[in-house]
């Protein structure tokens, strides 16, 4: 990739609200990842995904990270020259739904963030701007790519909330600010960022 050519998740194939319902009820494998090139034109990079959704490169860039939220799974994919990507390794999570994912380029290591139940995050997404009572509690994963990227990734748990921290939290990256290492909280729904030190671990 270049400051002219990027990759972007399209996460449903279908554009009605009902048929986009079903898409995400039921994990319908609809979603690609498209590539806009130097020609200036959008191609298929990759398709046969469960909604995916944030998309993140590695420090080295020989790596493509995309978070599908209805599988739910991060999955690394390879980039060839014509811009297709080839998948090579993913992880899949119980009881979690990642939403976007971040790189620390310094370490290598992914960020993911993502939702501990998903009934309460739609009904807080659905009742927000009239008020609601919801507060979808959230997660922060750590990903480590493994030796192999078939094997995936160590997963470690870097924060939890029960979603009074910042409701419906869909971003979370890493920022080093005179040598003090924080943890930046980001929300679709929200109109300010929680910040939170990071552990020793971090």
């Amino acid at each position: 990739m270049s400051r002219s050519t990027f990759y972007a998740t399209n996460d449903m194939r279908s554009t009605s609200r009902i048929m986009r319902q079903i898409e995400i009820f039921f994990g319908m494998a609809w979603g690609h990842i498209v590539y806009y090139g130097h020609e200036g034109m959008f191609t298929t990079a990759a398709a046969g995904i469960s909604y995916p959704n944030g998309i993140a490169r590695s420090a080295d860039g020989n790596t493509i990270y995309v978070a599908a939220s209805s599988e739910p799974s991060v999955n690394m994919f390879r980039p060839a020259s014509d811009g297709t990507l080839a998948l090579v390794g993913k992880t899949v999570f119980k009881d979690f739904v990642p939403d976007n994912v971040s790189v620390d380029t310094t370490t290598g290591q992914v960020l993911v963030s993502g939702f501990l139940n998903t009934f309460e995050m739609f009904r807080y997404n659905h009742e927000v701007l009239s008020g609601t009572s919801a507060r979808p509690a959230a997660a922060v994963r750590r990903l480590r790519p493994l030796a192999y990227p078939r094997m995936g990734f160590a997963v470690e748990n870097v924060l939890s909330h029960d979603g009074t921290l910042l409701p419906a939290t869909t971003m979370a990256t890493l920022q080093t600010k005179r040598g003090v290492q924080r943890i930046l909280l980001g929300s679709v729904m929200a109109d300010h960022i929680a910040i939170c030190r990071a552990g020793s671990r971090i």
